[in-house]
């Protein structure tokens, strides 16, 4: 699809949050640029590679007491950082279930990561790759970890210490995947004492490596604490605060039924993308999107089944629209909205096609419709640049009038001229 002026990704990656439906489909992934100090959807390849990691929704069932505290803890090998990533189940306000979903928590092992657990120590830190040439990384990736003491969740640490040179004295931890296999080493290397005293630096070295290692993971267990319960367990930075509150913003502004957007959301979003095109004059898109008979479709098979199918429904939309910027909401009823900026008229048919085809994917049985032995749905496409003094209503007009001239048409189609 034709993409005009995307917003280049950051390298100072540092926080990750993210909201998972029961079901563990993405409803929020994004991180927060320290440079600019604003949320970002997390971008596609990182996206990949979190929600490839399966174990981290894995919780007691629903009527297990131990949902309530359970959480789980990795590191995610994604195609640019390490991440370091923590999940806890969304339950109601006294910790029971039903799960409703999956809070994500994180942070990027960057070396800014790093050089913040170096500056209250005397140690230097380095992350290593697997492939290295060291003689434990070896073993490591031969699978064979007999000599390797478990710690924690995310890591193991090397029960082998050296003898750098006269001043300093290393080790390794390993830090593991949802599997427990191990993707890349943590160096630790801490000052040597005098010869006298050397046993005793080598203890402490131990000791230092089993500290860090516990560190890694009850960093992102306390902030989950502060996230989940709102418990004064550690001072979280006020970018974070400020991100947490937002992603509560978030929550407040989903439909209930369909875990997506809700239409007072997208009015907000639609008249600050408006504004933003305005300024910037690059073309915004909006799909209006219905489904095809629906009142027929609660007539046959109750409302109940009704209710799934919008939910399946809203899910194939934000599957067919995967750019960072577009949104997707519940527009009412059995309609959906999807706002496209930096997106042309070409690529607004484009991701109307996309949509057509995972709603079709679904093969959702509708023999209430005269036109399909399944659910489908019509779509009108409109594009332009806004003008100042102009408002949104007049992009919802255009594609209103459009999605009505589908119907007309015979429904299951797209008009967007």
């Amino acid at each position: 699809m034709p993409q005009l002026g995307r917003a280049e990704r950051s390298c100072h990656r540092v926080w990750l949050l993210g909201i998972l439906d029961r079901k563990d489909n993405p409803i929020h992934l994004d991180w927060i640029d320290r440079r600019s100090q604003q949320i970002k959807p997390l971008p596609n390849d990182s996206r990949d590679d979190l929600l490839r990691e399966q174990l981290l929704t894995r919780f007691p069932a629903d009527d297990d007491p131990a949902l309530g505290s359970s959480r789980n803890l990795a590191v995610v090998q994604t195609s640019t950082e390490l991440l370091l990533v923590a999940a806890r189940p969304i339950l109601t306000g006294d910790a029971k279930g039903p799960r409703r979903g999956t809070l994500l928590m994180g942070v990027f092992i960057t070396q800014e990561f790093l050089d913040q657990l170096e500056k209250y120590s005397d140690l230097q830190l380095q992350l290593a790759p697997l492939s290295s040439e060291q003689p434990l990384t070896q073993r490591s990736a031969k699978h064979n970890l007999s000599d390797i003491a478990y710690m924690s969740d995310i890591v193991k640490i090397s029960p082998h210490i050296r003898v750098l040179n006269n001043r300093w004295i290393t080790g390794e931890i390993y830090l593991l995947n949802s599997d427990r296999q191990p993707i890349q080493i943590l160096s630790v290397r801490s000052p040597r004492l005098e010869y006298q005293q050397g046993e005793a630096t080598l203890n402490q070295l131990t000791g230092v490596l089993f500290v860090v290692g516990i560190s890694l993971g009850i960093i992102i267990s306390l902030l989950l604490d502060r996230a989940i319960r709102n418990q004064q367990l550690l001072k979280i930075s006020e970018t974070t605060l400020q991100a947490a509150n937002q992603e509560l913003q978030k929550l407040a502004n989903l439909d209930g039924l369909t875990q997506i957007a809700n239409r007072r959301y997208f009015e907000q979003v639609l008249q600050q993308e408006w504004t933003q095109a305005i300024c910037e004059q690059y073309p915004l898109t909006l799909i209006l999107c219905d489904v095809d008979y629906f009142k027929r479709f609660n007539d046959t098979y109750g409302h109940l089944k009704g209710d799934e199918c919008l939910a399946q429904v809203a899910q194939a939309i934000c599957r067919a629209v995967r750019q960072p910027g577009d949104f997707v909401a519940r527009y009412g009823g059995e309609e959906f909205a999807i706002v496209l900026p930096h997106t042309d008229l070409q690529g607004g048919l484009w991701v109307a096609k996309a949509i057509q085809q995972q709603v079709q994917n679904l093969r959702i049985e509708h023999t209430g419709s005269p036109i399909s032995a399944y659910v489908s749905v019509s779509l009108g496409i409109s594009s332009l640049v806004p003008e100042q003094g102009t408002a949104p209503e007049i992009l919802i007009e255009q594609s209103d009038q459009k999605l009505y001239s589908a119907k007309q048409q015979g429904r299951n189609q797209i008009v967007f001229y």
